[in-house]
């Protein structure tokens, strides 16, 4: 994953998994991860369906029904992403953030996207 982000905030580590509309990706903190550390971590995680390894800057535009299930007690997460459309730079984004099996949160959010 090509992101602009640097340490301690760039999150999104490894796309575990792709396919067309939905990415695995392995996300890891510093600590265990507040609930603004998931969506953060699942908005860098679209950076799994990048087409080509130009970096470029999401800017979070929306953000609904976010929920958390259960606080994380561990560091590293998977985020399950599906990719539900774009409309010209902004795209939406569903997550699961997962710690083993266990959901931990979900949640919709909102992108819009510019090269860097």
């Amino acid at each position: 994953m090509n992101l602009p982000h640097l340490a301690p905030i760039c999150f999104a580590k490894e796309v575990l998994e792709r396919t067309e509309n939905g990415a695995k990706v392995l996300c890891e903190f510093p600590f265990a991860p507040t609930l603004a550390m998931m969506v953060e971590a699942a908005a860098q995680s679209f950076g799994a369906f990048g087409e080509d390894e130009k970096p470029r800057m999401g800017f979070l535009v929306l953000m609904k029904e976010i929920t958390l299930h259960v606080n994380a007690k561990e560091r590293s997460l998977v985020m399950h992403c599906e990719h539900k459309g774009s409309l010209g730079s902004t795209s939406e984004l569903f997550f699961e953030a997962y710690m083993g099996d266990e959901k931990v949160a979900d949640g919709t959010v909102m992108i819009a996207l510019q090269e860097v």
